[in-house]
């Protein structure tokens, strides 16, 4: 008893260890998993499937691993409070959606399967959040997935250029010698190099000035190795917004942010929605139409019309007979029936979720997050960190108007989207530990 209440010098020590012990466990399970989670459980492939790994054992078996690692970490490693944030009421209620649309889908075992998969893979992002022990641990576990990412794709394009560099086969020749690092595209590296980026600019700014600008440089260039037009304007736009916009305040730049975003809505599926929108982006920039994305997005937009409320069912219209039924229009620049998905992942929520799930969607992962960030703390770690998770989003959520990534199982940048959702809403419940 009295060895409890007053441990000797030996007793001390064994508990200093122990707890060392912990803290190392749990530094390296947030590096891992975020690690994991970024590079994915099959880095490299060498064409990109989109939907198609709904059935792939490796991934199956790897994030259904990884999603148990996480809640027995929550069990023995996470505190009460921090567990009951997790418990978003509206995040259950987009779950609930979710498997609710998989069962009205035309094969619901295989779209279940995927809802469950997708949930699984969501909730190991919070691992990356929870395990750290204070803010310092958290950017070393962040650091070192970073380098991590950055190495493998690097190491790739020097030494496995074939699996690492587009080589112009297939249906996209005009993508010969563009940089993909360990991913399966372009498009991919260029969204998940942005977000590395990011992440470099954060621990910059929080003092780890030579890792972090070494990080953000490498990232950069790769971003423009990418060839992802995207990636490349919206990296510097999304930067210059936050940290400029945190000048004048949290609400105006949570306020810019929205109107940013709803105009990238107008200028994009608005022009298919919108003869005079059409009209102006076809007057400032004339012969756009976003790659061919816009016969696909009329395309979508004509079949969707009577399936509204509830969509035709998670991952139930592209790559299904939906699609195929359909007889060829060779007005479209595009084929719909060999197209993945709709290259707009609001879009692709509304076909696969219906109205009443795009509205969820628009709110666990725009209104609430941008809510949520202004109400964080005051205090300058939490500032910094607070800034990094926005960059993060905007930029992605942006992204999403011409990409479809969002609820896409593991997909490594939806996977970043909920990296930043969920950052953005422990920073507003609790105060960061230094």
């Amino acid at each position: 008893m009295s060895n409890i209440a007053v441990p000797n010098r030996t007793d001390a020590r064994s508990l200093g260890d122990a707890e060392w012990w912990t803290d190392l466990v749990r530094l390296m399970l947030g590096a891992g998993i975020l690690t994991a989670l970024l590079v994915t459980v099959t880095p490299f492939a060498v064409t990109f499937e989109g939907d198609q790994n709904a059935g792939n054992l490796a991934n199956q078996l790897g994030y259904a691993s990884l999603a148990l690692v996480v809640f027995a970490g929550h069990f023995l490693l996470t505190d009460r409070t921090t567990l009951l944030a997790l418990m978003r009421p509206a995040w259950m209620m987009m779950a609930v959606w979710l498997l609710g649309s998989a069962l009205w889908a035309a094969q619901p075992e295989n779209a279940l399967r995927g809802a469950v998969f997708t949930l699984l893979a969501m909730a190991a992002v919070s691992g990356v959040l929870c395990f750290p022990k204070d803010v310092r641990a958290f950017r070393t576990a962040l650091t070192l997935a970073m380098l991590a990412v950055l190495a493998l794709s690097y190491l790739g394009v020097i030494a496995l250029p074939g699996l690492a560099i587009h080589d112009g086969s297939g249906s996209e020749p005009q993508h010969a010698g563009l940089w993909r690092g360990a991913y399966s595209h372009k498009n991919v590296a260029g969204a998940v190099f942005a977000v590395v980026f990011f992440c470099g600019v954060y621990l910059f700014r929080a003092g780890n000035r030579w890792t972090g600008f070494a990080i953000a440089v490498l990232a950069a260039l790769f971003v423009v190795k990418t060839g992802s037009k995207t990636s490349i304007i919206l990296l510097p736009v999304v930067a210059a917004i936050v940290v400029f916009g945190a000048i004048a305040g949290r609400r105006l730049l949570v306020a810019g942010i929205a109107v940013t975003l709803t105009l990238m809505a107008l200028l994009t599926l608005g022009t298919v929605l919108s003869p005079t929108l059409d009209n102006i982006v076809q007057t400032v920039v004339p012969g756009t139409t976003f790659t061919g994305r816009m016969d696909l997005w009329r395309f979508a937009l004509e079949v969707f019309d009577g399936h509204e409320w509830t969509g035709f069912g998670l991952n139930a219209f592209w790559q299904t007979q939906v699609v195929f039924g359909t007889e060829r229009n060779f007005e479209l620049s595009w084929d719909p029936r060999g197209i993945a998905n709709a290259h707009n992942g609001y879009l692709d929520v509304a076909i696969s979720m219906g109205l009443p799930g795009l509205a969820l969607a628009i709110l666990v992962l725009v209104i609430l997050p941008l809510r949520d960030f202004v109400h964080i703390g005051r205090d300058r770690e939490s500032e910094r960190l607070g800034q990094m998770f926005l960059m993060i989003l905007a930029y992605l959520l942006l992204n999403s108007f011409l990409e479809s990534f969002l609820f896409d199982r593991a997909n490594p940048i939806w996977m970043a989207v909920c990296f930043a959702v969920i950052g953005l809403r422990l920073l507003s419940r609790r105060p960061v530990r230094v």
